[in-house]
């Protein structure tokens, strides 16, 4: 009997599926990796989606942008760890508040 993850893994490839998989992993990583980095201002920045290898993350000020571009090194670093298969190599802040 084979395990789960293995058949899981080539029916998501098969349908073409395994790289939406990974990028969503970036997006549910993300709360973790900005609260790890950013301390408690980590909660009010929010991942939207991935745009190729880019994370967009909504940013409620403008200093909150600037702190994200900051410690942009870290928190890649801490996304490829958390989500090594997502792809993602840069941020993108985009203004909003959380809805």
């Amino acid at each position: 009997m084979k395990p789960i993850a293995g058949a899981l893994g080539r029916a998501l490839r098969t349908l073409g599926l395994e790289s939406g998989v990974s990028r969503v992993q970036a997006v549910d990583a993300w709360p973790a990796v900005a609260t790890a980095t950013l301390g408690a201002e980590g909660a009010h920045v929010r991942a939207l989606r991935v745009d190729g290898d880019t994370l967009v993350l909504l940013v409620p000020t403008s200093s909150h942008a600037a702190e994200v571009r900051l410690r942009e090194g870290a928190l890649i670093a801490a996304l490829i760890a958390a989500a090594p298969s997502s792809g993602v190599r840069r941020l993108r802040c985009a203004p909003g508040a959380h809805p």
